[in-house]
């Protein structure tokens, strides 16, 4: 049992996708004040379970936190997996793979040869 597990059971209840919180409604799901750290580093607040119970709490509800405001003291949460994706200039969902992704963008000047060494004197484009 974590420190942390209301957090993580308040998460797993509701129904909304997004939770834009403030600090102090993290504060008051979890009956305790948040550690200095979560004020001051937006680290604290990554999707890093790895020896982070307060991590793993949302991770494990199925949650990550995708925007951090030390400033305005709020934090977003993000049901994992329930992002749109985002679509480029030509309509394709972005994220997908690479492959072909600069076809037709990236043209090489003939004669160029990717091998050879920059910067050494008297190479392509070097003053003599």
């Amino acid at each position: 049992m974590s420190k942390y597990d209301a957090l993580r059971k308040h998460l797993s209840s509701g129904t909304a996708i997004r939770w834009r919180a403030a600090f102090a409604e993290v504060e008051a799901v979890l009956g305790f004040p948040l550690p200095r750290s979560a004020y001051a580093y937006p680290a604290w607040w990554s999707n890093d379970a790895t020896g982070h119970s307060h991590a793993r709490a949302w991770l494990d509800a199925g949650w990550k936190t995708e925007a951090v405001d030390l400033q305005s003291q709020q934090v977003t949460f993000r049901k994992a997996g329930r992002e749109k994706p985002h679509r480029g200039r030509r309509g394709r969902a972005q994220g997908r793979s690479l492959h072909g992704a600069l076809k037709g963008v990236v043209q090489m000047v003939a004669g160029t040869d990717l091998t050879a060494p920059t910067g050494m004197a008297g190479g392509p484009g070097e003053a003599q």
